[in-house]
C-alpha cells in the first residue's frame, strides 16, 4: 500500500479492508475486486523494443492497481427499457451511475452539457475511439438511450429484428475504476510506473527504473515515484533509448540503453502518448514526437523533431 503519507495510507487499508484481492486470477466480486496490475497494463499498447546489439528488450509499464465489482444487473423483461438497455451495453464502461473511469471511460452524467443530441446519438450510432458504434440496435432504440442520457426517459426500446440479442446477464459490472488514495494517487507504493531492460538470453531484468512524475509531487520532495505512462519508445544503434509516454509531466527522455542511466530530458508542451520516430537526413538523425496530450490532460496538436549531434 502507498506510503505516500500517513492519512493515505491509513485511508487505502480502511478501503482495502471491505476488498477482495490476493490469490492470482482472483475473480470479480460484489464486495470489488483488486486487480494488479490494472486494466490499463503492465505492458500497454504502445508496444517493446528490441535492440538486435544487446539483445535486450525494452518495455515501459504501469504499476497501479484497478478496482472490478459486480453489481446486480436486474432482469430482463420482455420489452427493454432505455435504462435497462444502458445498463446491458453502457454501462460496463460507463459505470451504473453514468459517472464513468475518466479519463479511459468518460462521465455521461451531464452529457447534454457538452453535446447536442444530435451529436451523442451520431456518437452511439458511429462509435469513437476505443468505443464501438452501435448502430445494429436500430435507430429507435439509439434515440432512446439518447433520450435517457439526456432527460432521464425511460422509455420502451424495440430492437432491430436483425439486431444481436440482449443476454440476461445476473450481473453486470460497476464500470472500470482505478484504486486509488484520497488524493487521485495509486493507492499502491510507488513506482507507479516503470522501464525495464530485459535480457532475451537470460530472461532476467537488466534493468528497472520508475519511469515518470507528478510535477506537484516533486514540488513537494517526492520524486521518482513513477506515473501512467501511454505509447512506447525507441531504442537506436547509437546507444540511446527514447520515450516520451509519461502522461502527468509531459517530459520526453533519452536513456543509456545499456544501463539505463537518464542522459537527457525535456519538456513537451503537451504529453507525448504515442511512440517516437527516428529518420536521417542528409547524414544526421532526428527524433520526432507527437505531442498530442489528452486523456483528462490538456491536449495539444504538435509534431517536435530533435536533432542528433552531427558525427563526422
Amino acid at each position: 500500500m502507498t506510503d505516500r503519507t500517513e492519512t493515505a495510507h491509513k485511508a487505502v487499508l480502511e478501503q482495502l479492508k471491505t476488498l477482495d484481492y490476493g490469490r492470482m486470477f482472483q475473480p470479480p466480486s460484489l464486495k470489488g475486486t483488486v486487480t494488479f496490475p490494472g486494466l490499463a497494463g503492465g505492458a500497454e499498447w504502445g508496444g517493446s523494443a528490441f535492440d538486435p546489439e544487446t539483445h535486450l528488450y525494452y518495455i515501459n509499464a504501469n504499476e497501479l492497481p484497478w478496482l472490478v465489482r459486480l453489481v446486480p444487473a436486474g432482469q430482463v423483461a420482455n420489452k427493454l427499457t432505455a435504462g435497462k438497455l444502458y445498463r446491458y451495453r453502457c454501462a460496463g464502461c460507463h459505470g451504473p451511475d453514468k459517472k464513468g473511469a475518466p479519463p479511459e471511460y468518460p462521465a455521461l452524467d451531464h452529457l447534454s452539457d457538452r453535446l447536442t443530441s444530435e451529436q451523442i446519438t451520431s456518437k452511439i450510432h458511429n462509435g469513437g475511439g476505443r468505443m464501438p458504434g452501435f448502430a445494429s440496435l436500430g435507430d429507435p432504440a439509439i434515440q432512446a438511450i439518447t433520450g435517457f442520457l439526456t432527460n432521464g426517459s425511460d422509455s420502451a426500446v424495440i430492437l432491430r429484428k436483425d439486431a444481436s440479442s440482449v443476454p440476461a446477464l445476473k450481473y453486470g459490472v460497476e464500470g472500470y475504476r482505478k484504486f486509488l488514495d484520497p488524493d487521485g494517487y495509486p493507492a499502491n507504493k510507488p513506482p507507479w510506473g516503470t522501464l525495464s531492460a530485459i535480457d532475451l538470453d537470460g530472461g532476467g531484468y537488466c534493468w528497472k527504473i520508475p519511469l515518470g512524475e507528478y510535477p506537484e509531487l516533486v514540488a513537494q520532495g517526492l520524486t521518482n515515484t513513477g506515473s501512467e505512462n501511454h505509447g512506447g519508445g525507441i531504442v537506436t544503434a547509437g546507444g540511446l533509448f527514447f520515450i516520451g509516454s509519461t502522461h502527468y509531466d509531459n517530459k520526453f527522455r533519452a536513456f543509456d540503453k545499456k544501463t539505463g542511466a537518464l542522459l537527457w530530458e525535456t519538456t513537451l508542451p503537451n504529453a507525448n502518448n504515442a511512440t517516437p520516430s527516428t529518420y536521417e537526413v542528409n547524414g544526421r538523425q532526428y527524433v520526432v514526437v507527437a505531442a498530442g496530450g489528452g486523456r483528462d490532460r490538456p491536449s495539444g496538436g504538435s509534431f517536435i523533431a530533435f536533432a542528433l549531434p552531427a558525427t563526422r
